[in-house]
């Protein structure tokens, strides 16, 4: 009797345990607080919250230095670059940013946003599931202060394996961030 009692015990303290685990890991793991985001698997996160306003105001002003790359499949053959030219995703980037472009006072000093295109490697042995070999990539964006601390970061998987919807995916981490209060 004492047994059961105790296994009952251990069984819901386990229990409790992992529903508490899977509602934090759920919690912060995906994003869907704007309708882009609801359309593919997006994560994002606010490392200097006090910070979000004032790159949003240098965005606005076009005090924004901007680098990219690329990260290509290892096991795989790479085939997305094929399609999709750095360069090309640069102007679209630029584009992008100039929507929000509200004032023309430019500061001398430039933040930095960072952003690269991973393309999925699905031949990767780290990739076990179907699931994780469904998306053909994902680009990310960072953007950082004056003190060039992370300050954010959107993580947001494309689905066409030739990259015909990274523009879509660029408009909808740019406004993630510029939607941020």
């Amino acid at each position: 009797m004492k047994n059961n009692i105790f296994l009952f015990i251990v069984f819901i303290c386990v229990s409790v345990l992992s529903y508490y685990m899977y509602k934090q890991i759920n919690k912060t793991a995906a994003s869907s607080r704007i309708s882009c985001q609801k359309e593919v698997a997006t994560f994002e996160r606010i490392y200097k919250p006090n910070d979000i306003k004032f790159v949003q105001a240098q965005i606005e002003n076009g005090s924004i230095k901007v680098y990219s790359s690329v990260q290509k499949a290892h096991y795989s053959r790479s085939k997305l670059f094929d399609y999709v030219k750095l360069s090309d995703v640069d102007k679209i980037v630029e584009d992008t940013l100039k929507k929000y472009h509200t004032s023309s006072e430019k500061k001398e000093e430039n933040l930095e946003i960072n952003y690269y295109i991973y393309e999925n490697d699905v031949n990767d042995p780290g990739k076990k599931t179907a699931r994780s070999k469904l998306y053909a990539g994902y680009v990310v964006f960072q953007f950082y202060n004056q003190k060039q601390e992370l300050v954010y970061q959107v993580q947001i998987d494309f689905m066409n394996k030739q990259g015909e919807d990274i523009p879509k995916r660029i408009e909808c981490a740019i406004k993630s961030f510029m939607t941020l209060k």
